[in-house]
């Protein structure tokens, strides 16, 4: 691995990274669902940069993958809670959880993100909600698998948010 000195800086940390993560790109036959599998282990791993570019590579490669977007979305908020993520951030999230919801209109787990992400953002700073709200939201979300609950509490804890809350109160987090 080649080494770089800019400006008395060293910066063969991030070129390892780099290289970790392009590793994926040389073989020009990956797809979408190679780089949506990169993405969520990048995320277990909370290399939440490197999953962003990964899973936003993955939307690109194959749109159709409203997984992708779930997990972008999750990736963005980069363990933050939404309540204290700024709203460029949160728009963007909400963009991605659109597309999920588009892509797969079944898809509990991307409503019940996204209620929680308005819920937290919006109505947690006092801000006004636009439609669909978060109770919509929610109600769209409701059959939740517990797997799919678990997963969110797990990328997310929020215990001030209700909508959390009432998915930890149901489905707790179990090893």
């Amino acid at each position: 691995m080649e080494q770089n000195n800019y400006g008395g800086k060293n910066y063969q940390i991030k070129a390892e990274k780099i290289g970790w993560v392009g590793d994926l790109y040389q073989n020009s036959s990956v797809t979408g669902q190679e780089l949506l599998n990169r993405g969520i282990q990048l995320l277990k791993n909370q290399a939440y940069r490197e999953a962003i570019d990964v899973l936003s590579d993955a939307t690109k490669t194959d749109p159709s993958l409203s997984d992708a977007y779930y997990y972008l979305a999750i990736a963005l908020l980069s363990g933050k809670k939404p309540k204290k993520t700024d709203g460029w951030t949160i728009t963007s999230i909400e963009e991605k959880l659109n597309s999920a919801v588009y892509g797969d209109a079944t898809s509990s787990k991307s409503y019940v993100l996204w209620a929680i992400v308005k819920y937290g953002y919006y109505a947690m700073n006092g801000f006004i909600e636009n439609s669909p709200t978060s109770a919509q939201l929610f109600s769209q979300g409701e059959s939740i698998q517990a797997e799919h609950a678990r997963e969110i509490l797990y990328y997310l804890n929020d215990p001030q948010n209700r909508y959390w809350m009432y998915l930890h109160n149901k489905f707790g987090i179990t090893n």
